[in-house]
């Protein structure tokens, strides 16, 4: 039914939060901000970026030393992040199934390839696209069709999976049907109001709906 998979990252395949509150409190500590974010607070924060994240934090806009900053503790601390339950062994069934897997995120591109390569070892990937800073962030699809039509895929042919409103926004703006995890970062509330999604409670179950 479907040629390949593009998948989001940060609450989809790997559960980044942790990783991700650590290192936003460091730089509230580093910049002598009295602001403490709880994980539930952060994970309000993710699906748009990591400029975005960073405002959401400081309520305010910040300097290129301020981001710079913030992204230095944003990798060193997202190495303790760890992949969601099922993810690599579907992956690798994926991949048996010569199905292509795409990533496509808006977590900083250097930073992703890196966690890629550490957290989901033994997975054959197609492409792998973190947010480059030249393009529009998700929803945004400017860039994702650029990487669809490199491979001569058809975006009505590609299945796209994340956890959020911001996914399935990109999933409708590159016409493309869409599964949602429901463990990830998502409020169900919100992307309940969304049309073109199918809830999905465990990774494995995308084999079922395959």
């Amino acid at each position: 039914m479907f040629d390949y998979i593009v998948f989001d990252l940060d609450g989809t395949l790997i559960d980044t939060l942790e990783g991700l509150t650590v290192a936003v409190n460091k730089t509230m500590e580093q910049l002598n901000l009295k602001y403490h974010y709880s994980k539930e607070e952060v994970k309000t924060f993710i699906g748009r970026g990591a400029k975005r994240l960073l405002t959401l934090a400081l309520k305010r806009e910040f300097s290129e030393e301020e981001f710079k900053l913030f992204l230095n503790n944003y990798e060193a601390f997202q190495y303790v992040s760890k992949p969601f339950k099922n993810v690599i062994e579907t992956l690798k069934i994926l991949n048996a199934k010569n199905i292509p897997l795409i990533i496509y995120s808006n977590k900083p591109d250097e930073i992703l390839q890196k966690l890629i390569t550490a957290s989901l070892k033994g997975v054959n990937f197609l492409y792998i696209q973190g947010q480059d800073l030249n393009y529009p962030p998700k929803p945004d699809v400017t860039l994702l069709n650029k990487i669809i039509a490199k491979f001569n895929l058809f975006n009505k042919k590609g299945l796209y999976v994340g956890d959020s409103i911001v996914d399935i926004q990109t999933a409708n703006n590159a016409n493309m049907k869409c599964l949602i995890l429901t463990y990830g970062y998502g409020k169900i509330e919100e992307m309940d109001k969304e049309e073109n999604k199918t809830y999905i409670e465990d990774f494995k179950e995308i084999l079922t709906y395959l």
